[in-house]
């Protein structure tokens, strides 16, 4: 019964917040009554006093202007390792040979054409390796005897590339290339083997040597 009775004075409470005005019935004021009481837990029971009655929202407002942007967050965790660049500078060389050889020599260009980074060296014949990378070679060698072998050499003792040219009657020409992969001091040159005399020409360029840089490792 007492529930009852304090459903039926919250009920009538809410009518007399309204008020009728030139006969329109309008919301008049209704005054908000705190609750002191709570329970032996010290919590307050919600209803415990009487019944709760849920009022509507109102409608919703224009959103408000866009708050200050907030702090940075932590560094992320380090990327992934990126790939070694192409080259750090050309390497590149082409020469001519000018004299002749013969037998076992290792053939010696003087004319030099290009050498992009110094490692080409005429008067040896030989490539020096720098940087370690793959790296490609070719050589055409031309013969006045009736044979004529050119071998290209990997630090003195390790033939990498081979080219014949036999003929009693023509003159012909001894063309291989190669692709190396080269560590720093690698050295690279063409050398005869067993062979007849190269052509003499200062003013040709039959007999050529060049290689150049592909990619650093």
């Amino acid at each position: 019964m007492a529930r009852v009775a304090i459903f039926l004075a919250v009920v009538a409470f809410t009518f007399l917040c309204f008020e009728e005005v030139n006969g329109v019935t309008q919301p008049g004021s209704c005054r908000l009554v705190c609750d002191p009481f709570q329970s032996q837990s010290g919590t307050h029971d919600l209803g415990a006093n009487g019944v709760v009655i849920p009022l509507g929202a109102s409608g919703g407002g224009p959103p408000g202007p866009a708050g200050p942007p907030g702090k940075a967050g932590p560094p992320g965790l380090p990327g992934p390792k990126g790939e070694p660049s192409i080259t750090r500078g050309a390497v590149a060389f082409y020469a001519a040979l000018k004299n002749d050889f013969s037998k076992e020599d290792v053939l010696k260009f003087s004319n030099v054409v290009t050498n992009l980074g110094g490692r080409y060296d005429s008067s040896t014949g030989t490539f020096t390796c720098q940087s370690a990378g793959v790296y490609h070679f070719s050589y055409n060698i031309v013969k006045t005897g009736v044979s004529l072998r050119a071998d290209l050499v990997l630090n003195d003792n390790k033939i990498v590339a081979s080219a014949v040219a036999v003929d009693a009657l023509h003159t012909d020409t001894a063309s291989n290339s190669a692709v190396l992969q080269l560590r720093a001091g690698d050295r690279v040159y063409v050398r005869l083997n067993k062979s007849d005399s190269t052509l003499k020409d200062t003013h040709n360029l039959f007999s050529t040597f060049s290689g150049h840089l592909l990619y650093e490792l």
